[in-house]
């Protein structure tokens, strides 16, 4: 009778996890990979002299996306609106963003600043985040650019993030060409979480600008747990991001962008996802 009583509960508990949907990772989920999404040099920086120029600007960002994990298919969302301000060559601005993974609502709130210079650039970036069930408690991000040689410059960029689960540490050194209102830039990287294995990521990605009114982007990111579905060690989370787009000048202070994403990761993960982008500067 123990026998049976006790064969009876294993079965319960195996088919009680086998058919509980599977739940996504909390520590990193798609944070790594929009980090290496948004490294975004500032063109200003290449040029020789900078005109002082007063301006505000808002832009709204909104990117759907589906994605399969495993046996189950869901829908993640990002939504947000930033306000700036530029003065002379600082670029401050404050950003919140809603994200959305399968029903769970997360928000940011972030505020920062692009220091631009003949020779160099400065960016610095904090934030929180409330409502938290997979982003971050807290964010802090700094960025140095400096010529190296011609039109080719270094760049060395950190990002901590405080999670529920523990800390996460990125450092993301790479190299940026300028040419004209377009660059060329690739970054190598190390995402290194509390308690577990570092891993490692890389990144190429290009802006093209074909005429004063369009701009192609896109670029590949490559490596370890981009996205960090499974918790596993950082060798069985391999995958990649493919993004593309184009920026068009509407009129004179508004531009729109719209672009496409695809991402996969082992061991089953896959993300499609396409994004809209309006900028007003007035």
């Amino acid at each position: 009778m123990k026998v049976k009583t006790v064969k009876i509960v294993a079965l319960a508990g195996f088919l009680s996890l086998a058919l509980t949907p599977q739940k996504t990772f909390a520590a990193d989920q798609g944070e790594t990979e929009r980090m290496l999404r948004r490294i975004t040099p500032p063109i200003a920086v290449i040029k020789e002299e900078i005109k002082p120029k007063d301006q505000w600007y808002v832009d709204y960002y909104y990117e759907p996306s589906v994605i399969i994990q495993g046996n189950r298919t869901g829908r993640w969302s990002e939504n947000t609106t930033t306000f700036g301000y530029t003065h002379q060559n600082v670029q401050g601005y404050f950003y919140v963003t809603e994200l959305d993974r399968i029903g769970n609502n997360d928000y940011n709130a972030n505020w920062g600043s692009y220091i631009t210079l003949k020779d160099a650039y400065v960016h610095m970036e904090t934030g929180f985040g409330w409502n938290v069930n997979y982003t971050y408690n807290f964010q802090a991000i700094a960025e140095y650019g400096h010529k190296l040689v011609n039109n080719v410059f270094w760049q060395i960029g950190y990002n901590y993030r405080a999670y529920t689960v523990g800390d996460t540490h990125n450092i993301y050194p790479g190299l940026i060409y300028y040419f004209g209102n377009s660059y060329i830039s690739a970054n190598c990287g190390t995402s290194c979480i509390e308690s577990r294995d570092a891993a490692n990521f890389g990144t190429v990605r290009g802006s093209f600008a074909i005429t004063d009114f369009l701009t192609l982007y896109g670029g590949v990111a490559f490596g370890e747990r981009l996205y960090d579905i499974y918790a596993l060690n950082a060798a069985k989370e391999k995958g990649y991001i493919l993004f593309i787009g184009t920026s068009i000048k509407l009129y004179k202070g508004i531009n729109c962008r719209a672009g496409y994403t695809y991402g996969a990761e082992e061991p089953k993960f896959q993300k499609h996802g396409v994004h809209y982008n309006v900028s007003v500067k007035f």
